[in-house]
């Protein structure tokens, strides 16, 4: 619980304890990764306890409440109680998290999140993998026919922000067919797609894979994999510089017109967008610290030089993602391609991408002409 000044609380995490076991024994079999397929049988707590505690939170001022039971939409009861409670006291401003299962959806709760205003409700989605030989050796159960439909209603037909989970480094899972589920998920529009690195959680069953499938794990917390017998180390580093500059890129916000234009023209997100990591990294050597002016400068370079987009369209749809977030300026390396912008004696001194990546210029009669 996090608390405001005067000791009123703005946001709340519940952990909603159930009283059947995990899905990792009633639903989808054990997640062997998950600490909570240890944890059975689990508790929940009283519904009209909760939903009064609830209430008496909503009336102390909190307006961000989050869930991290993960089997939400488990039990059917519960979950409509919970929404119908926050439907019924909706106000600008309330927001709401819960985790799910994705392969249940049924109508009673579609019929309460369609009503819910844009905004007010995220869903975060635990996928970790669209590999079903994967899946089976984590013992891991999933409809993805169900979960591709769950997907579209909630995208077209609801306001809610999906937040989907995928995890690098389980076994069985190679490089190729990561970024295949990558892709599949990228079709399904979710707002964010987390790539998580496989850790191992001491206690969960995932360690009886690791002489068959080669796992090496880090000796130091939180012990991610190293590497597997399908995924080599050097792999596993491109996938963890993906896994932030994705983050940086894709699911912060800054960027939602701009990120598809790195895979434009091209079949797979996956595969365009680990080029633009590996790139990235060659150019900058580190993966925190980057300034947003920077970080949208280096795109603008990627998709013009790298990929030969036309300036002007990359100029406009990073502009257009720059500006969404209140602000009014226009940053220097975009102004020599806005329309109507008069750029300055100093701007018209800059040029327009870096010495190395101005030597391409004068050498590529395709882009000179900016």
């Amino acid at each position: 619980m996090s608390k405001r000044r005067g000791g009123v609380p703005l946001r709340v995490n519940f952990a909603c304890r159930r009283c059947k076991p995990c899905p990792t024994q009633c639903h989808a079999g054990r997640w062997e990764f998950c600490l909570s397929s240890l944890e059975i049988p689990v508790r929940q707590f009283p519904l009209p306890a909760l939903l009064k505690n609830l209430e008496e939170l909503l009336h102390r001022g909190v307006r961000q409440f989050k869930f991290v039971d993960r089997t939400f939409n488990l039990n059917l009861t519960i979950s409509k109680a919970l929404l119908q409670f926050f439907l019924d006291r909706y106000s600008p401003g309330l927001f709401v998290h819960f985790e799910m299962i994705p392969d249940r959806l049924p109508e009673a709760l579609r019929e309460i999140i369609a009503r819910f205003p844009p905004g007010a409700l995220q869903f975060e989605v635990g996928i970790q993998t669209f590999n079903p030989a994967v899946s089976q050796l984590i013992s891991r159960r999933q409809d993805y026919t169900r979960l591709a439909d769950n997907f579209r209603f909630l995208r077209q037909h609801t306001g809610v922000h999906v937040h989907a989970d995928l995890i690098a480094g389980l076994p069985g899972e190679s490089l190729e067919s990561f970024g295949e589920g990558f892709d599949k998920l990228v079709t399904l529009l979710p707002q964010e797609i987390q790539v998580g690195i496989l850790k191992r959680l001491r206690g969960t069953p995932i360690v009886r894979h690791d002489t068959e499938w080669g796992m090496v794990y880090s000796e130091k917390p939180p012990y991610e994999i190293l590497q597997t017998k399908l995924i080599d180390h050097e792999s596993l580093q491109r996938l963890k510089r993906f896994a932030r500059f994705w983050d940086l890129i894709g699911n912060s916000g800054n960027f939602v017109t701009s990120t598809p234009l790195i895979w434009q023209n091209r079949q797979s997100p996956f595969i365009e967008f680990l080029r633009f990591s590996d790139w990235l990294y060659d150019k900058l050597r580190r993966k925190h610290g980057i300034p947003l002016v920077e970080l949208a400068e280096m795109l603008f370079t990627f998709l013009t030089i790298e990929k030969q987009l036309l300036p002007q369209s990359v100029a406009a749809a990073i502009l257009a993602d720059y500006q969404a977030g209140g602000r009014t300026d226009v940053p220097v390396f975009l102004r020599a391609h806005v329309p109507g912008f008069a750029p300055s004696r100093r701007d018209r001194s800059r040029p327009p991408a870096p010495s190395r990546q101005q030597r391409h210029l004068a050498g590529n009669p395709n882009v000179t002409a900016f």
